[in-house]
């Protein structure tokens, strides 16, 4: 089970996790063998394995009962999108029936880093405005959220009272600026103490990041944005087609 440059109560968390989504680590009844069974299966001490259960549990994976033991908590809905279709995650997760809403939020107007004038195709030091949030589901934080966007196209007014957390919706209510395509990259990432803290994780665990820029008609970047996912919320699919020419 050792891995390098991963704590040992992590390594805990991955092996917990893939037991129970093969079925092979909890009872029916969705209970988990005791800290002593799983110390010996995993070859650890108990005291990592309680902190691996801890972890676990402020994520909502398990529910621990005093007395009687540690059970796997009821699987909670996944946010699933295809990679066709470019949406924001609250319209992802209003046409599920997920209930989600922004926590934390930051927005600040300030000048842009040399990789994000980069990345936005602008002289760096240009202003941006950088718009930072958890979304929660179930009052569990499962997204952190970055958009740094050119002042031109967007300032702290125009987001209002009544925002949300997606900066893609404003721009497809406003209507101002024709929007074309995404270029996004899916990477994983172990979380730093800033993220880990707004996601209630430990530092070095494992987040899927999407790291994207948004396009509009005539080439330009009008965003280009961060998120963070913990495990197991969040699932992407493609759809891959036969050429017909084959």
């Amino acid at each position: 089970m050792v891995r390098r440059n991963v704590p040992l109560a992590q390594q805990v968390v991955y092996e917990i996790l893939s037991g129970i989504e093969t079925g092979n680590l909890a009872r029916e009844n969705g209970l988990l063998p005791s800290e002593s069974d799983l110390s010996k299966r995993f070859d650890v001490s108990r005291a990592t394995v309680r902190e691996a259960l801890s972890r676990l549990e402020q994520r909502g994976v398990v529910i621990r009962r005093h007395g009687v033991g540690t059970f796997v908590a009821p699987r909670q809905p996944v946010l699933e999108a295809g990679l066709e279709r470019l949406e924001s995650l609250s319209t992802v997760a209003q046409r599920m029936g997920l209930e989600t809403r922004m926590g934390e939020a930051e927005i600040l107007e300030r000048p842009s880093t040399l990789h994000e004038a980069e990345c936005l195709g602008i002289p760096s030091g240009s202003p941006v405005l950088c718009v930072s949030r958890v979304i929660l589901t179930h009052e569990q934080p499962f997204a952190y959220l970055v958009d740094i966007v050119p002042n031109e196209y967007l300032k702290t007014q125009d987001l209002g009272d009544s925002f949300t957390g997606s900066v893609l919706d404003v721009f497809l209510q406003r209507g101002e600026v024709p929007l074309s395509h995404s270029r996004t990259d899916i990477l994983t990432e172990a979380a730093d103490g800033h993220i880990a803290r707004r996601l209630h994780m430990q530092p070095g665990e494992t987040l899927l990041k999407l790291e994207a820029q948004l396009y509009t008609r005539d080439g330009r970047v009008i965003d280009y944005s961060l998120s963070y996912f913990v495990p197991g919320y969040f699932r992407f699919r493609v759809i891959r087609r036969i050429d017909p020419c084959d």
